[in-house]
């Protein structure tokens, strides 16, 4: 074989890992980007949580980052790099942007956290988003090495068009929205329920409505207590409600047996009350765990998210 045809051979075979690595990249990102919006106020929490920034300045960077992906990863995904691949330098920027970003999280906050980097989709801890970054550092780089095509004129022009495109599509598509109140004053001024044990209408509070006979309110008590036990200080008060009452006091003993929650604070509130309260939380269903901060609903989670290190990440956010 002379080396023309060893050289054809070498030249097919780099085809074939730039096709491969491109598609394993830029998949990766596209992914990243949609397991973002779901839901898209979940990253906007994770960066004010984790960085020193207002919240308008979270909801801004999160479209950002989610455009900066998307663009990325499809553009990397159809083996477009731009001129002297800029897009595939950017994406290894980033890659270490993120990382130096995960590194300072795991010195400061542990790895016990979901660090958002795919968003509440796929939660990973920061120890594990960092090897994968590592990862596709390593893939990126081999296929910068690689890589030998030029684009043309037209193309670079395309890539830089979809690049805009994408990067303001999420603050069209998903406009920042001023954040859902609760109208928590509401609590002390029925007749028809108890007024609650504790003021819930300004500072921070995990306000939570359950019922006594929700399974799924159950395990969210249960973990709650735990937390509690852990750390006394955590602001978790339970909203529950009253049903029969000529059953009640039988109901709770049982409830707080099961779960052990007989430290964190509640009252009842009747069944109208308490129906009221779930809509105006925008839920339809119980349990319905709120981060409030005075009126201001921060974040709504399920029992899944209950994470105690995220919890007091947001306490001690000032």
């Amino acid at each position: 074989m002379d080396s023309t045809d060893e050289a054809i051979k070498t030249n097919r075979r780099n085809d074939w890992v730039v096709i491969l690595l491109s598609v394993v990249i830029g998949g990766m990102f596209l992914f990243s980007a949609w397991s973002k919006l779901n839901p898209i106020e979940y990253f906007e929490y994770t960066i004010y949580s984790q960085l020193p920034v207002p919240q308008k300045a979270a909801a801004l960077l999160a479209r950002f980052f989610i455009g900066l992906e998307a663009a990325l990863g499809l553009l990397i995904t159809v083996n477009i790099l731009g001129h002297k691949k800029w897009i595939l330098k950017s994406c290894i920027l980033l890659l270490i942007i993120f990382s130096i970003h995960l590194i300072y999280l795991l010195l400061t906050v542990g790895n016990d956290v979901n660090c958002g980097c795919m968003g509440n989709i796929l939660p990973m801890s920061p120890l594990l988003s960092l090897l994968k970054n590592i990862g596709l550092i390593v893939a990126a780089l081999i296929l910068n090495r690689i890589y030998k095509r030029t684009d043309s004129k037209t193309i670079q022009l395309i890539a830089i068009a979809v690049f805009v495109v994408f990067i303001a599509l999420p603050f069209i598509i998903f406009p920042v929205q001023k954040r859902s109140q609760l109208p928590v004053s509401k609590l002390y001024t029925s007749s028809e329920s108890q007024i609650p044990t504790v003021d819930l209408r300004t500072g921070k509070h995990i306000l939570c409505f359950m019922s006594l006979s929700c399974p799924h309110c159950r395990d969210a008590a249960r973990m709650f207590a735990t937390m509690k036990e852990s750390n006394p200080a955590l602001p978790v008060y339970f909203a529950l409600s009253a049903g029969d009452t000529a059953t009640l006091e039988e109901r709770l003993e049982d409830f707080m047996q099961d779960t052990k929650a007989s430290s964190i604070p509640h009252h009842f509130m009747s069944p109208k009350d308490f129906t009221d309260m779930i809509i105006l939380s925008g839920s339809n269903g119980v349990p319905v765990m709120l981060w409030m901060e005075d009126s201001t609903i921060v974040r709504k989670v399920n029992v899944m998210e209950l994470n105690q290190k995220e919890i007091e990440l947001w306490l001690d956010r000032k």
